[in-house]
């Protein structure tokens, strides 16, 4: 029974999946990314999709899309979201020509240890953006780097509506969104968090963000001093945010608890707006209940950017 049920829960969530990108298609509303904060590299035709990361272009190079998380990604056994986004690249892509763009620096970002490059990528002939299309579709979550942060927050603003619309992979349990008391079970894997922070510390000059009253066993979060200081020089002080409501992403691992290591801002999404009292000073509210029921926009230091960097 448990078996049947999960295969109609697969079918159900992809049919849906396939009927959006088609619905989307047709109404010719797949989104387009504001590529401002990269620089324009090169444009090529796309000869094959080797994998829903990868593709290879007709001068030999293979692209590696930057930004993007398959929660079932396996290369020798990939599963449901992964092969489905394959399919749909393969359909997007294949065959067509598509203006490569990549993060400012040359000398980091743009080229992975496989010798692959890494670039967000736009159909030539109608500029749709591939990576804003599959977080669309729900296949896929947003996973930038510390070295490749840019179009983090248009891709974050694009996973969350798929994700208040249940499209996709937020249809599906095993994908939802983990409250601080239920990492511990995930502890080595890629995740999402939410919850409230219930006290700030200050050591060796890192911040932690503790999710529980022991430090020493619950979930915390640690940012480094020159990203506390980043926040800081943009109005947003992580030090008060004590009470406060945040979203988190990252790789759990085992340190006194369930813990992540922020290293850029597009990692962290605050579930609350600043607002300027007009006296130098900053006043914070809580935004998620002013969304009814929608999830709040992230709050970056950067425009074009999301919020905190990625560990992995």
């Amino acid at each position: 029974m448990k078996f049947m049920k999960r295969i109609l829960t697969i079918i159900a969530v992809f049919a849906s999946t396939f009927f959006t990108y088609s619905a989307v298609a047709q109404e010719l509303t797949l989104p387009q990314g504001n590529f401002d904060s990269l620089r324009k590299t090169d444009a090529a035709k796309v000869t094959e999709v080797v994998n829903p990361l990868t593709v290879k272009l007709d001068d030999g190079r293979f692209i590696h899309l930057a930004g993007l998380d398959y929660p079932d990604l396996d290369y020798y056994d990939p599963g449901d979201l992964a092969v489905t986004a394959q399919q749909i690249l393969d359909d997007f892509l294949k065959g067509e020509t598509v203006i490569i763009y990549q993060t400012q620096s040359k000398d980091q970002g743009r080229i992975n240890r496989m010798g692959h490059h890494i670039a967000h990528l736009a159909r030539a002939s109608d500029k749709t953006w591939a990576q804003g299309m599959l977080l669309a579709l729900g296949v896929a979550r947003v996973r930038t780097t510390q070295y490749n942060p840019e179009m983090g927050q248009q891709m974050l603003e694009l996973e969350n509506q798929a994700r208040d619309l249940k499209v996709g992979l937020w249809a599906m349990d095993e994908y939802a969104i983990l409250s601080p008391e239920n990492t511990a079970s995930h502890i080595g894997s890629y995740q999402i968090i939410e919850g409230t922070v219930v006290s700030v510390s200050m050591r060796r000059n890192k911040l932690y963000l503790n999710f529980g009253n022991n430090w020493k066993e619950d979930f915390t979060v640690r940012i480094s001093s020159s990203r506390r200081k980043a926040y800081e020089k943009n109005g947003i002080a992580p030090r008060r945010w004590s009470g406060k409501k945040i979203r988190i992403r990252g790789w759990i691992e085992s340190y006194n608890g369930p813990f992540i290591d922020i290293d850029h801002p597009e990692r962290i999404e605050a579930l609350f707006a600043n607002t300027n009292t007009g006296e130098g000073q900053t006043a914070e509210r809580d935004v998620s209940a002013e969304k009814n029921g929608t999830s709040a926009r992230p709050l970056h230091p950067n425009k074009g950017s999301a919020l905190p960097e990625f560990n992995d």
